[in-house]
């Protein structure tokens, strides 16, 4: 996947390292010509001693060299990140058979992102670019002005399988906008996907993205999370949504906890303008906090007898942490006729709702989907199912007013 690297100027970076091949790839990464100034420093950060701060600050960009094992040196840059603002970006450089553990412990402690020492200039470049354009929407909501909370979008399913993932996947990346949507062309939209299905969470294949042990940090850490460090986990989609991605180890489901989800979209809704959550098909006490702030809830279904029996249980149980929880029914993999079967009738006074959201089974471009991780709306957004998601898009955020921030 393929970053732009157009941010990559105007900038004024530190480099802290004694190697005049890491200055020349630096150096290439950021050409004087394009209005950058490189300082480099041929020494360590406990060597800078106090300066290192000052040092630090001054800067858009330090990107430094450390042994993970010298526990001095990791205390000298922690002693700088604990000073400096969000505004410095901090990269490690490192041996390439870095442990996880050690990696961990330096993202612990505020560092942006740990890449090996071997790290060519074009692959430098990405990366930096990923983690600028990160920072870029860490900034109040202009949707509403500065008062304005993010809406938070849960998307449940009423069984496994049913394709919950594909549509939060699919409804993060129309709900970004821009160019190319119908219902929102001026402007692109800042969006979050976080999927929550922490054993069964899918929703990074779609996207052709890895895990990076983010979450799963996040989740041991008995630490509250800061903006700085939520930011280094999340990873930038080309289309434009930050996707926080489900652990790749298999972790309880009780793993998780109500203060952590609380921390979590604390900081995000003041960064997004949406935030899309995708759930464990599970009844969980760290899910109520969502249901709590939720501006609309899509539950994807069929219309089977179980399935619908199961949705109106899951509403009678979201709508009591939300009494006033608008509920959208998102019926896949089948198409709305124009004259209602008796069981689609039936359903509809089961759910005390009419089902306006039907997801056409297109099984050749949702498998083609999957299999590029490429999300139907950008790879197929003509396609019957395409449309269909964009207009699901358009409709869950419709009529939906930008949620102040109460004054204390």
């Amino acid at each position: 996947m393929e970053n732009s690297v157009s941010n990559l100027k105007s900038h004024s970076v530190m480099l802290v390292s004694e190697s005049d091949a890491i200055a020349r790839v630096v150096a290439d990464v950021f050409p004087a010509d394009e209005d950058n100034k490189v300082s480099a420093k041929a020494t360590s950060f406990q060597a800078l001693n106090g300066a290192a701060f000052q040092l630090a600050s001054d800067h858009d960009v330090v990107i430094f060299e450390i042994d993970p094992v010298d526990a001095d040196e990791v205390q000298a840059v922690e002693d700088v990140l604990s000073c400096c603002d969000d505004g410095t970006l901090f990269i490690a450089l490192t041996q390439n058979d870095l442990s996880i553990t050690k990696a961990r412990e330096l993202r612990r402690i505020g560092v942006d992102d740990v890449l090996p020492l071997s790290i060519d200039g074009e692959e430098l470049k990405a990366a930096l670019s990923e983690k600028i354009n990160a920072r870029k929407v860490a900034h109040p909501l202009a949707l509403g002005g500065a008062n304005a909370l993010g809406k938070v979008i849960p998307i449940a399913k009423s069984r496994g399988g049913v394709g919950a993932s594909t549509v939060a996947a699919n409804l993060a990346c129309a709900l970004v906008g821009g160019r190319g949507s119908f219902f929102r062309k001026s402007a692109k939209s800042r969006v979050a996907l976080l999927d929550f299905d922490l054993q069964f969470g899918n929703s990074n294949v779609f996207l052709d993205l890895e895990d990076n042990g983010g979450f799963l940090q996040l989740i041991e850490s008995d630490e509250k999370p800061d903006d700085h460090f939520l930011s280094s986990i999340l990873q930038q989609h080309t289309l434009g949504v930050d996707v926080l991605c489900a652990p790749a180890p298999m972790v309880p489901l009780q793993s998780m906890r109500p203060d952590l989800v609380e921390d979590i979209l604390d900081l995000l809704q003041r960064r997004y303008d949406y935030i899309v959550v995708d759930l464990p098909c599970a009844i969980l006490e760290w899910v109520e906090p969502i249901f709590k702030r939720a501006t609309q809830l899509a539950l994807v279904s069929d219309t089977t007898v179980p399935c619908v029996r199961q949705a109106r249980r899951l509403i009678d149980i979201y709508r009591e942490a939300n009494m006033a929880l608008p509920v959208e029914i998102v019926v896949n993999r089948e198409r709305n006729k124009l004259i209602r079967p008796s069981h689609v009738r039936e359903a509809e006074k089961v759910l005390e709702t009419k089902l306006k959201h039907w997801l056409p089974d297109n099984p050749k471009v949702a498998r083609n989907s999957v299999d590029l991780g490429r999300p139907v709306v950008e790879m197929k957004p003509q396609s019957d199912l395409g449309k269909a998601l964009t207009k699901l898009a358009a409709a869950v955020t419709a009529d939906v007013q930008p949620v102040a921030i109460k004054k204390t």
